[in-house]
């Protein structure tokens, strides 16, 4: 089936193309001349950053996801099919962007994943046709294939995830590691816990970056706070013992099979670091924070208010500062006859430092208002909070600014 778009800015900054073409035309123009319609869908990008954004987004957005068959398949082939696996989506960004001259590289992980005793049964019996390389998926790990985009600006490489519709390093770490809520265009990638060996493949080389994702990345996205928990150093010793073992399996030179008990204690680290996170003052706002976005949504007004302490104020775009409970209710409640609605909201903090009773907090947000006459509307801007701690020990908004991009 096709994927639900639901929050297209808010996983990606999709550069737009032109609106003469119809989807059907730009499918019909990727059969018969990908260069010409991959310059097209990046018309607006500037950088190969935002080809990359433009590039993922469009695959994602208009490509059904399918389970691998194990059919070989060119690119030709999946642009036919309208869709693909990890790989074949893969195999077409890599394509349109290789025609527009853009430095990427495939990249290969293991990922711990929700248990499946058929996926298990699956891998054994292709172990025994093909060999030991069958070995990246089972019971408790799936294998994951997309790109890695070198950004000049940075000099660094990002990640770029046809299947998820994710480009960036933050936005991709939020997507495969986080504790909370995750965004992406592929709602499947919640089954994928959280990758815990990661390789580049490039001009036949292995070139290792689990360290750079699954150690160095995942603290990073929670601001280096999760080497301060107990569990985090069994999670970095647990990774590093299977990082060798998982590309021994690519290479089909180990059976990934026989590491199961070493995965599933990953597996339940894993579970414990997010026990421990979401206990600290840090990990209950993040928690508020996901609350916070979901009664918006939901339309439970009076939880947003409850979200903010009684004497807190709002500085919104436009306006006078709302101060206290009466007036933050009146500005969030909307009118009984207004038809249209939030669809999505999201707030993607930058940093977050607590000290003592109070912390701040900035970053992004994002959302969609859905008319009543069904058209959406999507916005997005930046923001800044300060939370104080109650004297019933509950972290809640004191101020709120933000305004749009």
């Amino acid at each position: 089936m096709k994927k639900q778009l639901l929050f297209p800015i808010l996983v990606l900054a999709i550069p737009a193309f032109s609106q003469e073409f119809s989807t059907d035309s730009l499918f019909q123009l990727a059969l018969e001349d990908l260069p010409a319609f991959s310059k097209q869908i990046t018309a607006k990008a500037e950088t190969d950053l935002e080809k990359a954004e433009a590039v993922v987004g469009w695959y994602a957005r208009h490509f059904d996801w399918t389970y691998t068959d194990y059919q070989r398949r060119t690119v030709q082939d999946i642009l036919a099919r309208r869709g693909g696996n990890c790989n074949e989506l893969a195999m077409v960004a890599k394509a349109s962007l290789g025609s527009l001259g853009v430095k990427m590289r495939r990249m290969r992980e293991i990922n711990l994943h929700i248990t499946s005793d058929r996926r298990q049964a699956s891998a054994v019996q292709r172990v025994a046709e093909i060999g030991n390389k069958a070995s990246v998926f089972g019971r408790r790990h799936n294998d994951h294939v997309w790109l890695e985009v070198y950004d000049q600006a940075s000099e660094q490489w990002i990640p770029a995830d046809p299947s998820l519709g994710v480009v960036g390093l933050r936005p991709w770490l939020a997507a495969r590691y986080s504790f909370g809520k995750r965004y992406s265009l592929d709602p499947s990638s919640e089954d994928m816990i959280a990758p815990f060996a990661v390789f580049a493949e490039s001009e036949g080389q292995w070139i290792n970056r689990t360290a750079e994702y699954a150690i160095n990345g995942f603290d990073g996205l929670y601001y280096g706070q999760l080497a301060e928990l107990p569990s985090w150093s069994r999670w970095v010793e647990q990774v590093e013992q299977l990082d060798d073992l998982a590309l021994a399996a690519f290479q089909g030179q180990a059976n990934l099979h026989e590491q199961s008990e070493k995965i599933e204690v990953l597996a339940e680290t894993y579970q414990q670091l997010g026990q421990e996170f979401l206990a600290t003052d840090l990990g209950i706002i993040h928690q508020n924070i996901d609350a916070f976005s979901q009664s918006l949504v939901a339309g439970d007004f009076e939880a947003v208010v409850a979200a903010y302490t009684h004497d807190a104020k709002l500085f919104p775009q436009r306006g006078d500062i709302r101060r206290g409970e009466a007036s933050i209710r009146s500005y969030w409640t909307p009118p009984a006859d207004r038809e249209s609605r939030a669809v999505h909201h999201r707030i993607m903090p930058e940093e977050i430092v607590v000290l003592d009773d109070t912390a701040y907090d900035w970053g992004y947000y994002e959302g969609a208002t859905r008319r009543g006459d069904g058209t959406e509307v999507h916005w997005e801007g930046k923001y800044v909070i300060v939370w104080k701690k109650t004297a019933e020990g509950q972290w809640k908004i004191y101020l709120d600014s933000w305004n749009n991009l």
